[in-house]
């Protein structure tokens, strides 16, 4: 049995943050230490490590870090673009477009507010007006219209990052954690405001992350980790991921203005996401629609992970109309079936308050559990 498990993780804010890896709000987001760990401990360079369920990328900018290639999945587009933008290098001449792109940003509002000059379509969705005051729209009708002609990938998907962690400051939504509407009597310029400072703050990280980073090959695909078939077998030497924990979180509601004005698809990211609250608590789905969704993504990560090697899951219990369910039971048993033979875990008491969209999901009993499997390969 693995022993050296217990992780110290530094208390203060900015360890957790640093370079890349404050670009974006996320929910439920492991700090960088986990997989920094595990992937020093069971890997080398050149290896390759898998992250199942991305999210903002936390793996993957390890992975750049620390000279091993990565593979990023998530049905969430805003966790794909997020992840994309932290993981790649900026150019001394990427740089230098992007404070144009930001100076014409600024020369079209100005237009606006000085010669009332609007000529770019404000998004359509739902309920738009009651989310967004006129003058905010219009900045970000403008802002996203420039950035919808950038044609550089790498800038384009930094500049919408910047764009989409500004979304629900500068909307009416009351925070990223609290899903109700107050006015917040946001003034002409706010919104572009809040946008540059934000791209200029990215800036600032992406020059230090371009002196730390390697050449090592990291790819993230907006794809359903139930079918990964694009992956070979036996090509992935280890998974450290944080699958959805069930009845938790709806991180299509919490991401859904920033997709509204981004355009993605709402509706497909809701209608498949594994384990949220909605599927639980709204249409009244038991724990085995969970069980059986997240065992058909471990079955694919068995495929691919090679005989022998680990998978680090990280995952936290959870409570569906007042029952209690043991993650990690649920993860031992579900690891017997597909060939994931349990060695070790770590658990600590998630008993704090938490500032989710609706408080009572929490619950004194629930653990979080940072879980190490090996792949024995087992008939699935």
């Amino acid at each position: 049995m693995i022993k050296e498990l217990k992780i110290s993780i530094p208390k203060k804010k900015g360890s957790t943050t640093y370079l890349t890896h404050n670009y974006h709000s996320y929910p439920a987001k492991f700090v960088p230490q986990i997989p920094n760990y595990f992937i020093n401990k069971f890997t080398t360079e050149g290896d390759t490590v898998l992250d199942p369920f991305v999210g903002c990328g936390t793996t993957m900018v390890e992975c750049k870090l620390l000279n091993r290639n990565g593979i990023g999945i998530d049905l969430n587009p805003i966790a794909t673009l997020v992840s994309l933008s932290k993981i790649n290098e900026l150019t001394e001449l990427e740089l230098t477009e992007i404070n144009i792109i930001l100076e014409n940003i600024k020369l079209s509002i100005s237009l606006l507010y000085d010669n009332n000059v609007f000529t770019v379509k404000i998004p359509e969705f739902h309920n738009r007006d009651h989310w967004f005051q006129l003058n905010v729209q219009q900045e970000l009708a403008i802002i996203i219209n420039q950035l919808s002609k950038i044609k550089n990938e790498t800038i384009s998907n930094f500049l919408k990052t910047a764009f989409s962690a500004i979304i629900v400051n500068v909307s009416n939504q009351e925070s990223d954690t609290r899903y109700a509407a107050k006015n917040k009597n946001i003034e002409d310029y706010k919104t572009y405001t809040t946008f540059e400072n934000k791209v200029k703050s990215m800036l600032l990280r992406i020059e230090e992350f371009n002196k730390k980073v390697t050449k090592s090959e990291v790819n993230i695909y907006n794809k359903d980790s139930r079918k990964i078939d694009f992956l070979l077998d036996n090509s992935v030497d280890l998974v450290v991921t944080s699958p959805p924990y069930a009845n938790t979180y709806d991180y299509y509601l919490y991401h859904k203005l920033r997709m509204y004005w981004l355009g993605y698809d709402v509706s497909n990211v809701k209608k498949n996401e594994i384990g949220s609250r909605d599927k639980h608590s709204s249409q009244k789905k038991d724990i085995d629609d969970f069980n059986n969704n997240i065992k058909l993504c471990f079955k694919e990560v068995v495929r691919v992970l090679k005989p022998e090697k680990y998978a680090i899951i990280v995952i936290g219990d959870s409570v569906i109309r007042k029952e209690f369910f043991d993650a990690k039971k649920m993860m031992i048993e579900m690891g017997k079936d597909i060939g994931l033979e349990f060695i070790n875990s770590n658990s600590e008491k998630l008993n704090k308050t938490t500032r989710m969209f609706n408080p009572k999901f929490t619950n004194a009993l629930k653990s979080e559990h940072i879980m190490i499997f090996k792949n024995v390969k087992n008939d699935i």
